[in-house]
């Protein structure tokens, strides 16, 4: 259910952002990209790791449930505030022109309202199927709202107010079903519940931000150094990419409380759990990084139009970004499950300085593929890191059937590009069924497998 809920939302939110690229224009589209990263950091601030730690805490005790959360919702308001005067503030300060102040300003807003999302608790009970249909509503207004406000560039301030109104509408159907669940949220502040809240959370915290701040440092840099234009094609590729990695964010929804009551209750079997998890990561990750390399110029074309050719190198250099990003989700959350906070922490600071060092350095040496380059150089450092980490505490169990889905994509790439030229269609599709029959055969992921992610004997 929540993989159906899942795909339902991106492709909503993925045709708004094809068609808000095409009517708005390249310049335009660069604009909304660097405010949606903007707002994209102030959201990760008001998290401030309080959701992971409360996604752990309620797997492992699910009756502090309306404990937690009464607290959680209060601290995250008060730092939602506090971050929408922030981005109020920097919409002052930088150069960026009225719009892009006036965009801030609105998706400050936003910031203050997504504090209300309640997600991390369906996670943390493992009913995900709210999440699912939140998520699908409050994409499927976002999409029909943009569709009926913006016609042309100039209706670019609508955008903003459309996701407002539509992230809205997915808190309130959240909040009725923990309503009818659990009994009505209310707003709490029980000091020694915050202290632990704080004291357990600030590494998290600080390195989810360090996260988000690498993941959207190149739509930042890329409009800082070389403008909107710029912005507008790095942002499409970037888009693609973070519409493929739905899976990672299904993955950490699925994997983290499974991992956590495994941490706690069966330590032994986390070996087990991890390389089953790394098993599905590899079989799912490896086609769609081989498939976003080769078929990047007709991507590109079909989603935004060839007015955004120049994206095309910036989404072949991320494609590696895909599956990067997968093994590093499941390294960083089996640390946080044994309460490794600070280690990965850690791990997050010194790759996203090297990201950071990297996106800058890469778009003033080679333009926007050279910032792609640079978050690539990021997420590998973090994986690395964290692997390192994770081989001390729980190693996976790797057998035979790991190397599976490597050997299942070397068909899938000479078949793309072979016959990418001729008909790309059937290049995908041919490619896609004979890495599908490989992995099968070969046992790459078997059923077994899935009912150990699922936190099933």
């Amino acid at each position: 259910m929540l993989l159906g809920g899942e795909v339902g939302a991106r492709i909503f939110g993925f045709l708004a952002t094809a068609y808000l690229a095409r009517v708005l224009g390249v310049g335009a589209f660069g604009q909304l990209g660097f405010a949606l990263a903007v707002f994209a950091y102030a959201t990760m601030a008001t998290k401030f790791g309080l959701l992971a730690i409360g996604v752990r805490d309620v797997a492992q005790n699910r009756d502090r449930l309306p404990e937690l959360t009464g607290n959680i919702i209060t601290m995250r308001l008060t730092l939602g505030v506090a971050a929408a005067i922030l981005m109020v503030v920097l919409g002052l300060v930088l150069r960026k022109g009225a719009t892009v102040r006036g965009l801030l300003v609105v998706f400050g807003a936003g910031v203050v309202v997504q504090c209300l999302l309640l997600e991390w608790t369906f996670t943390a009970v493992e009913r995900t199927g709210y999440i699912s249909g939140a998520r699908t509503a409050t994409s499927a207004v976002y999409f029909g709202l943009v569709l009926v406000l913006v016609r042309t560039p100039e209706d670019i301030m609508k955008v903003p107010i459309a996701f407002v109104v539509a992230t809205a509408i997915g808190i309130a159907v959240l909040i009725a079903a923990y309503s009818r669940l659990y009994g009505r949220p209310a707003l709490r502040f029980d000091a020694a519940v915050v202290r632990g809240l704080v004291r357990r959370a600030w590494p998290v915290g600080i390195a989810s931000f360090l996260t988000q701040v690498h993941t959207s440092a190149g739509i930042v840099a890329v409009s800082l150094f070389l403008g909107d234009s710029a912005a507008g094609e790095y942002t499409a590729a970037h888009r693609i990419v973070f519409f493929v990695l739905m899976l990672d964010r299904i993955f950490q929804t699925v994997f983290f409380p499974v991992v956590s009551r495994y941490a706690k209750a069966q330590p032994d079997r986390l070996g087990w759990l991890i390389g089953a998890s790394l098993r599905m990561i590899l079989a799912t990750g490896m086609p769609v990084s081989v498939g976003l390399l080769l078929l990047s110029s007709p991507a590109i074309g079909l989603v935004f139009g060839a007015a955004y050719s120049a994206a095309v190198p910036v989404l072949a250099v991320l494609s590696c970004f895909v599956l990067l990003s997968l093994l590093t989700s499941l390294a960083s959350y089996s640390l946080l499950a044994t309460g490794r906070e600070r280690r990965f922490a850690r791990n997050t600071a010194i790759g996203v300085g090297f990201s950071l060092c990297g996106v800058v350095a890469g778009a003033a040496l080679w333009g926007t593929g050279g910032a792609a380059l640079g978050m690539v150089v990021g997420e590998t450092v973090v994986l690395v890191l964290m692997g390192c980490d994770l081989l001390r505490i729980a190693p996976p169990s790797i057998n035979w059937r790991t190397a599976v889905p490597f050997v299942a994509s070397l068909p899938l790439a000479l078949l793309l590009l072979l016959l990418r030229s001729w008909n790309w269609p059937v290049a995908a599709i041919l490619g896609a069924s004979a890495y599908l029959a490989l992995l099968l055969l070969g046992k790459g992921v078997t059923l077994s497998d899935i009912g150990l992610l699922r936190g099933n004997d």
